[in-house]
């Protein structure tokens, strides 16, 4: 059979080819001209070789000479394609027009991926579940959507296609870890979360579309920072110096920075709970693990897909601090004479430092195969204007991912490359700690009645109290940039050696960079401003992560027993240097930090250092299966750290986990309301070792200066004990679960009891010096139970064609207990920690550590009211007469919540959707620092400021005491959007266009009195609002997101 193709005519074709496949060739044409080609691997033989040799022919001539002899001839298509069939096959395009419903509901399904199966040819159906494609007459369509049965029908011109849901999606693939399962077949604890279910608006940690999704993790940004850091804590907190946030995984890579990936590209979230699914990644499993999964390409035509937004975000909330009529009132009506103190403006300085912030964010993205090729690439932009000035976070991400199946695709290989660029711009103190936070002080003490600026445009500034700065001028004369560059790039190869046995190589390498820098003006008053002429810092730092995760994966079926198993070998290296320099004493702010050698400090800080570790690991997994019906899941790592002890730098990691699926029972088989009901119990070990570098060898650290021969030379002295003995934080945890699926999937859960007991905390304990050379040492000696219970409740309210409501519901509460923080060799009664202090308050520790009690428990005088003078009085709760703040203390709240609770809707009406999330913590307190030192109106007026309700208050003093004690309980409206999917059936060049509004943070209902109730959770003393968070934002954002045909 011979056919024209006559659209492509024009086009000309050199080639000189002998004795070469026919794939080759195909593409050396494909590289010349605008054509692609399509053919079946089982109906097409492209290992045979051809020979041509062709000077400036016609594709058609080429086509012809090329496929002479080989049994197969060519057809054209629209869209540039040309597809490749044997001899004598007949090939009749035909014009198919459909829609896709649910068979139980006949819902429209929008986004229904349709591919001509063993072609590139397919679509994706509109937002109506409508459809349209060109396809061979006797093609067979394959039709696949997340949640459903995938379904294959023979191609029609006029098509109505019903989808079958998965029984409550079983058969959803979970990463777990060194593999995938399907979710009827977990045993441990694990929450997966899909970009459906993320939470929407101006995202600038991609973490943040967890937010109130999955129960036990709570995730907390204190403030509307751009550049914020963000607290997280799974099932409780678990350390006392170590790190209790989870280990993040990106595409297989442990250790990687979430904000290398845009949450565009972002396919899925998996959280590994407990220990049994989290001990595969043994010593760093202890805090949970969530493993994030990045989008790559997939068999099908060439889609292109921009997604956008552009936002605003305003200040929520201020402190009700005087205003200038309130403050010249107060002059007045205490007899005070203005001079001096009224300085004739009116100036809201809260307001003074912020701005409407100005958002957007941009993603386009590119993706497709064919035959065993497949690719995808996209470009992320991110702009996020904080609210206050001078501050902001600036992000580029690119990405490119190929995939290649070659013998028979029994060998596939994979290339991943990311590259990100950031620039930061940071008021008060970046994640690190480094920077100056006295502006969000200022901002509510400083004069109401003092102008932003002098008549000749200059800064106004009142120096004659101590610590008093214009806010203004400290948010324009303090300048703290960061530039962060990072690289990512993996390989993987994954071989089939058996049918049943395969083989996985992964290699990765992440190389960043940063440099930032940090300058006080010559003209702030501050003491590195004015009082050292300018003070110029620059630090920079690099540091790489190297990783090999190699593997073997057994996968036998047998009758009716299924049996998995996994061993393998895991590397890392991680290597940082740093450097650092300032200066002082600078002529001229124009060079700012970028021209050090320009100051004229008499000594110059300059430092430099490096450090590395390693994690060696052996991994181990076996998973059986009997019936589909009873599950067993048993795991075991061994680690060796170079960061512990000589004597302990290994560990063993194991766990197991039982699964009974009841429903496979012959006695619920065939229930018409329990589709699942699975029971789990699991117990496992993991463990914790992010500390420092170097914590376990003696070292020496730089002393005094000591004067040798008429020169200042640096002495040295001992720094660290040597402790041979260090080693992990070693998490025990028990789960048991139920999980599951009612009435036809229309509702589904999970219910959880957990018991996590860690030992070996580590804690930098005094020592006696001598025998040890230091007076301190960092040792394994603390003990921490964390108990609770978790719900998730996921239902189909409402399933009809026009109109859906769906909702999810989760809550957690967890009991913390300290259970021991000393032994026979390391003593302590208590640990205290969060400082608190103010002009005319001695800084005092108000929250202890103690066995018995749960971390952040508040320490502190209980207030019994004033004296006839306004003097504040205290219990005297040691009977001795006299106040004492240590002794007169008792246990006065809790800063750590104890329950977490989201509530997530989803309504569909017609081509509409609206989306919200309300999301609460609740069960703690919080120690309302920033009131304890705008109280006291005696010492801050006049001059200063303080709360507006104080003006008239009589009680005298800056005390810490129970009396700023408050509830911290909140309801907060975190996440609402409204969307619009626009009709695009008819449309050659656009599929599932989709318009949006979104808000975030649109109202809280809460009994605090501060400016917002959610700080930081993690350390040991949460739940101070101690005048230091980044105020919080309000914001709105305009967005669309679109595919091209």
């Amino acid at each position: 059979m011979q056919v024209a193709a006559t659209g492509y005519s024009q086009k000309r074709i050199t080639l000189n080819l002998k004795d070469t496949e026919l794939k080759k060739v195909l593409d050396r044409i494909a590289g010349q001209s605008d054509v692609r080609f399509l053919y079946s691997n089982r109906k097409v033989d492209l290992q045979q070789r051809v020979s041509v040799n062709t000077w400036e022919a016609p594709l058609p001539t080429v086509l012809d000479k090329v496929l002479a002899g080989t049994g197969f001839t060519y057809k054209e298509l629209e869209g540039q394609l040309v597809v490749i069939i044997p001899e004598n096959t007949h090939w009749e395009n035909i014009k198919i027009k459909g829609r896709v419903t649910g068979i139980d509901d006949q819902a429209a399904l929008p986004g229904v991926t349709i591919q001509v199966k063993g072609t590139a040819i397919g679509t994706v159906t509109d937002a109506n579940g409508n459809f349209s494609l060109d396809a061979p007459a006797d093609g067979i369509l394959l039709f696949r959507y997340v949640g459903y049965e995938p379904l294959e029908l023979p191609a029609k011109a006029n098509m109505e296609v019903q989808l079958r849901k998965s029984s409550s999606a079983l058969t959803e693939v979970v990463v777990i870890g060194y593999g995938v399962t399907q979710k009827k077949d977990l045993t441990g604890s694990i929450a997966s979360v899909t970009p459906k279910e993320f939470n929407k608006g101006i995202i600038s940690n991609p973490v943040q579309v967890l937010q109130g999704k999955v129960a036990g993790l709570v995730i907390s940004k204190p403030g509307g920072n751009p550049n914020g850091k963000i607290s997280i804590s799974l099932r409780g907190a678990s350390s006392l110096s170590a790190s209790s946030q989870p280990l993040f995984v990106v595409d297989g890579i442990p250790g990687i920075d979430i904000n290398a990936v845009p949450p565009d590209d972002i396919v899925s979230i998996d959280v590994l709970k407990d220990a049994s699914a989290a001990a595969i990644y043994g010593s760093r499993g202890a805090n949970g693990v969530i493993i994030v999964t990045t989008r790559r390409g997939k068999d099908g035509a060439s889609q292109v897909s921009y997604s956008g937004y552009i936002g605003m975000e305003k200040l929520s909330n201020t402190y009700d601090v005087l205003g200038a009529a309130a403050y010249r009132q107060y002059l007045k009506d205490n007899s005070i004479d203005p001079a001096g103190f009224d300085l004739g403006a009116a100036t809201n300085w809260q307001k003074a430092i912020t701005r409407t912030g100005i958002s957007h964010s941009h993603n386009i993205s590119m993706s497709g195969g064919k035959a065993n090729t497949r690719y995808s690439a996209s470009v992320n932009y991110l702009n996020n204007e904080g609210i206050v000035l001078n501050s902001g976070l600036e992000r580029m991400i690119g990405r490119i991912t190929l995939d290649q199946g070659v013998f028979d695709n029994r060998l596939r290989l994979g290339l991943s490359m990311n590259y990100v660029g950031e620039k930061n711009k940071y008021q008060g103190l970046d994640p690190d700690g480094n920077g100056d936070n006295r502006i969000w002080e200022q901002s509510v003490a400083y004069n109401p009645t003092a102008p932003a600026y002098n008549p000749d445009g200059s800064f106004f500034e009142k120096l004659d109290i101590n610590d008093n700065y214009n806010p203004v001028a400290l948010a324009n004369e303090i300048k703290h940039q960061r530039a962060l560059n990072r690289f990512i790039g993996t390989a993987k190869a994954t071989y089939d050696i058996t049918p049943h046995l395969s083989y996985d190589l992964l290699l990765g390498l992440e190389r960043a960079s940063s440099d930032r820098g940090l300058y006080y003006s010559k003209y702030s008053p501050v003491t590195e401003g004015a009082g050292s002429n300018g003070t110029a810092t620059r630090a920079s730092k690099t540091w790489d992560n190297k990783t090999l995760e190699t593997y073997f994966t057994y996968n036998l079926p047998w009758g009716k027993n299924v049996l998995k198993a996994t061993a393998g070998y895991s590397y890392q290296n991680f290597f940082a240097n740093s450097m650092s320099a300032g200066n002082t004493q600078f002529v001229s702010d124009i060079f700012g930090y970028n021209n050090l050698g320009a100051g004229q400090g008499d000594q110059p800080a300059v430092s430099s250092g490096a450090e590395e570790n390693s994690l060696v690991s052996f991994i181990g997994r076996v998973f059986y299966s009997y019936n589909d019906k009873y599950l067993l899941t048993g795991t075991v790592r061994r680690d060796g750290s170079t960061r512990f002890g000589k004597d302990k730098k290994w560990g063993t990691f194991p766990s197991a986990s039982l699964a009974w699926r009841i429903t496979q029972e012959p006695f619920l088989q065939n229930s018409s309301w329990l589709q699942d009901l699975k029971l789990r119990v699991g117990y496992g070990i993991t463990g914790n070792q992010e500390i420092q570098n170097y914590k376990s060898p003696l070292t020496y650290s730089p002393g005094g200066k000591v004067l040798d021969n008429g020169r200042w030379v640096t002495s040295y002295q001992i720094g660290q004990n040597e402790n041979p003995n260090l080693r992990w934080e070693s998490a025990a945890q028990f789960n048991a679960g139920i999980d599951f699926t009612l009435f036809k999937g229309r509702l589904s859960g999970t219910l959880e009891y957990y018991d996590k007991r860690t030992k070996d905390l580590l804690f930098n304990y005094n020592v006696p010096s001598p025998p040890y050379l230091f007076p301190s040492m960092l040792a394994n000696v603390g003990k921490i139970s964390n108990k609770g219970v978790e719900l998730s409740l996921n239902g189909a309210i409402i399933d009809h064609k026009d109109f859906s409501w769906s909702a999810s519901f989760n809550i957690s509460r967890n009991y913390n207990e300290i259970l021991s923080i000393a032994n026979d060799q390391f003593k302590s009664d208590a640990i205290y920690d969060g400082t608190v202090g103010a002009r005319g308050l001695t800084a005092v520790q108000i929250v202890k550590v103690v066995p018995g009690y749960s971390i952040g428990t508040f320490y502190i005088p209980h207030y019994i009211g004033t004296d006839a003078n306004g003097n504040q009085q205290f219990e005297d709760l040691d009977g001795s007469g006299t106040f004492d703040f240590r002794s007169d203390s008792r246990v006065a709240g809790n800063g750590l919540p104890k329950y977490q609770a989201g509530l997530a809707n989803s309504f569909r009406y017609k081509n509409f959707d609206l989306n919200f999330l309300l999301r609460s913590l609740f069960g703690y307190q919080i120690f309302n620092a920033t009131e304890l030192v705008l109280s006291d109106r005696f010492s801050r007026l006049p001059g200063r400021n303080a709360m507006a309700k104080y003006a008239n208050s009589n009680i005298k003093g800056t005390y810490v005491s129970d009396r700023f004690i408050e509830n911290g309980a909140f309801l907060r409206l975190d996440n609402f959007s409204l969307g619009y999917n626009i009709p695009a059936v008819h449309s050659k060049w656009f599929a599932n266009p989709r318009v949006y509004v979104s808000g975030q943070n649109l109202f809280v209902i809460t009994k605090y009195s501060g400016l917002d109730p959610e700080l930081p959770i993690d350390g040991l003393a949460p739940g101070i609002d101690n005048r230091n968070i980044y105020p919080k934002t309000r914001s709105f954002a305009l967005g669309f997101t679109v595919n091209f045909k």
